[in-house]
């Protein structure tokens, strides 16, 4: 049975710059950045009018951050991107994510042996279950400030992150 944890995120429209943003912009977290010389007004370039007009960028946005937060709590030196072999699961984004925590996990054990099995669980499970709620929040900052993270968005990825964590109690026999 394929699980339907689809996010829906409604399109949005062009992108305001931040009042006093002057300069380059800076990663993520500019939305637009600037063109001019010397002496004339500076012209805004408006390039970052984004459409997350279905929720799989969404989801796959919740699915690096998540990677990212959970390498970095656990100490490892992974690329999430080498995580993402493959489609989706079934269509399933708690299960992609569920299954790239699990590659996380098997890292962790590889960069920890002298730890036994269950020991290592019981280490890595609280970083895990912390960096898909790291991962969440971030995801919803970036959203936000893209103005693409409606309260249903916002619903539909914290159920995912739910889901997800629940499949990972359940994997790890934490249920």
């Amino acid at each position: 049975m394929a699980i339907n944890d689809e996010i829906i995120v409604a399109p949005i429209g062009g992108v305001h710059p931040r009042a006093g943003g002057t300069g380059g912009a800076r990663g993520v977290h500019a939305l637009a950045h600037f063109q001019g010389h010397g002496g004339g007004g500076q012209q805004m370039d408006d390039s970052a009018d984004i459409s997350l007009s279905h929720g799989r960028q969404a989801a796959a946005l919740l699915y690096s951050a998540t990677m990212d937060q959970i390498a970095q709590l656990a100490g490892l030196d992974v690329d999430p991107a080498q995580l993402q072999a493959g489609a989706i699961p079934d269509g399933s984004h708690s299960r992609h994510l569920l299954l790239g925590i699990v590659a996380l996990f098997e890292h962790y054990r590889g960069s920890h042996p002298q730890l036994a099995a269950q020991d290592a669980q019981k280490i890595f499970i609280p970083m895990a279950q912390a960096g898909l709620e790291r991962g969440y929040q971030e995801t919803c900052q970036v959203l936000r400030q893209l103005n693409a993270c409606p309260p249903a968005t916002a619903g539909h990825l914290q159920a995912l992150c739910q889901l997800t964590g629940q499949l990972l109690r359940e994997r790890f026999g934490l249920d």
